[in-house]
């Protein structure tokens, strides 16, 4: 069901400010402000290559290293190596944070917390933020979205450009009346183009699937390790109950539950099968989705973005924290799957390899359409060119950060454990920051008991990061931790003027939902 629709007759444009809905002015003001911009760049031609449907699909916490296109021994995701087939697929795709609220306003703005300005979950995205589907919306697409994820919502202002009609909440389904609607409407009129941007989270721990017996019937080479029933309901119990407790402080979590290093095992190939079967319903709704374009034969008309706004860390001896993503910057957590599909790309070589950040889906989208996008400092760089062999591919730098606590978070903070460690205050001054310059990693952290230090890793050669390879001799080292502290001072200067503007009884409801806080 669409939200709010009693607002839909009054407010044409979807806009949440914390005093309510924007009034009509006001998105008059903001259509007249995409008008002059869009006036001022050439005039988009039509092209007959131009896509009629564009669809952005950014899911939550998804390991691309569980998925067919980047892991050949997987298996369990078909409909992803089907669409790989016809598709680019990104190698070394990093988003901004390892928090949704972050990285989703990173792919809808195209732009970083230094612009878009959310530091923190839950954060209600300003109104004066250009978003992809007003772009889509100012070159005559109707665009629609389909905002499941709590924390980029469209009640936190995530679905601007979005009129408040085609406003849904939940997963884009291929039954969906309203997607079929809009399928039925691009078979029979030539001239309509329609965009659509959705986001949702399936895997997110602690993983709660519920049809691994199905899931291992299909795919028993998966389920090796998954034992008598009970055993994996009680191991299945401990991860839902103790989620918190072990994403935040492992150690003493593991202590205090009095486990072995046997049940320790056990708990790790537990929690993998359900996320490999969270995985694996992602991987079939997705399929469905492509199915019902096919069906419609819009396949050849259509730019599907396939994205999440970020990864997740598993269990690895060496991790601060296990299955979750937020805080410490690991390479599973910020290194995420992009896979686009859209006519006219060159797609014999199927994968890009270079190093490409969440803030270039959006401009990368445009571009594939034929349509200007917002350029500048501290903006995304459109790859549409590159795509179709028009341009070499740059060289670009991807950074990332960690997040910031919101205050209904930092209340609760005896109960964060080691993380609270790591970061003492919730101020922008103990964020962490790093920067992927092709296979190369570069921290700068400050871990307990000590200094800030900059620390390197080669992931191609140590993707467990378990040699630091920094070396304050190598000019190309200091070159890097110089660009770390630049990143880190533009993060700090832009987020002195952050403050929490989601009312803490909202903000524990929504971090509530996600297992932030009990």
């Amino acid at each position: 069901m669409p939200i709010r629709r009693d607002y839909a007759a009054t407010h044409p444009t979807h806009r949440r400010t914390e005093s309510g809905w924007i009034h009509l002015i006001g998105v008059a003001a903001v259509v007249i402000i995409a008008g002059v911009f869009l006036s001022a760049c050439s005039a988009p031609e039509e092209r007959s290559d131009a896509p009629r449907l564009v669809i952005l699909y950014a899911t939550c916490s998804l390991n691309k290293d569980f998925l067919s296109p980047y892991n050949s021994k997987v298996t369990y995701t078909p409909h992803l190596q089907r669409f790989a087939r016809r598709a680019v697929v990104f190698k070394r795709h990093q988003t901004e944070a390892g928090q949704s609220g972050i990285a989703f306003a990173s792919i809808f703005s195209g732009t970083q917390a230094t612009e878009h300005g959310v530091f923190a979950h839950p954060t209600q995205l300003a109104d004066e933020k250009l978003l992809v589907a007003e772009t889509f919306a100012a070159a005559g697409y109707e665009t629609f979205s389909w905002l499941g994820h709590q924390m980029a919502s469209a009640r936190l202002n995530y679905a601007q450009g979005v009129p408040t009609e085609n406003v849904y909440a939940g997963k884009l389904m291929a039954k969906s009346p309203h997607f079929l609607r809009i399928l039925k409407r691009l078979q029979s009129d030539p001239s309509y183009k329609a965009f659509i941007v959705t986001n949702f989270s399936v895997t997110h721990a602690p993983y709660g699937s519920h049809f691994q017996n199905d899931f291992c019937a299909r795919y028993p080479t998966d389920c090796r390790q998954y034992g008598e029933p009970e055993d994996f309901e009680r191991n299945r119990t401990l991860l839902r109950r103790h989620s918190r407790g072990l994403a935040r402080d492992y150690d003493k979590t593991i202590k205090d539950l009095g486990l072995d290093h046997n049940e320790i095992a056990r708990l790790v190939d537990v929690a993998e099968i359900l996320y490999k079967s969270d995985v694996n319903l992602l991987d079939r709704l997705f399929g469905e989705v492509l199915a019902a374009i096919s069906q419609f034969h819009m396949g050849k008309q259509s730019a599907i973005a396939f994205t999440s706004d970020h990864g997740e860390i598993h269990y690895r001896e060496n991790a601060y924290f296990r299955w979750t993503h937020g805080y410490q910057l690991a390479p599973e957590v910020l290194g995420v799957p992009l896979l686009i599909r859209a006519p006219g790309l060159v797609t014999k070589k199927k994968t890009y390899a270079g190093v490409t950040r969440s803030i270039d889906v959006f401009p990368t989208l445009a571009g594939l359409a034929h349509l200007p996008s917002a350029g500048g400092s501290g903006r995304g760089v459109d790859l549409s060119r590159v795509l179709t062999q028009r341009e070499a591919p740059p060289r670009l730098l991807a950074f990332s950060h960690t997040a910031m606590f919101h205050q209904a978070q930092w209340q609760r903070r005896r109960r964060l454990g080691q993380l609270a460690s790591l970061f003492p205050q919730p101020i922008p001054d103990f964020m962490w920051v790093a920067v992927r310059d092709r296979d190369m990693f570069f921290k700068l952290r400050r871990l307990e008991g000590t200094d800030w230090r900059v620390s390197a890793f080669d992931l191609r050669a140590d993707p467990g990061e378990l040699h630091d390879l920094y070396d304050p001799s190598q000019a190309t080292h200091v070159a890097m931790s110089e660009q770390l502290h630049a990143y880190k001072r533009r993060l700090v200067a832009a987020a002195a003027d952050f403050g929490d503007n989601v009312p803490d009884s909202r903000a524990v409801e929504l971090l509530r939902s996600l297992g932030y806080i009990d």
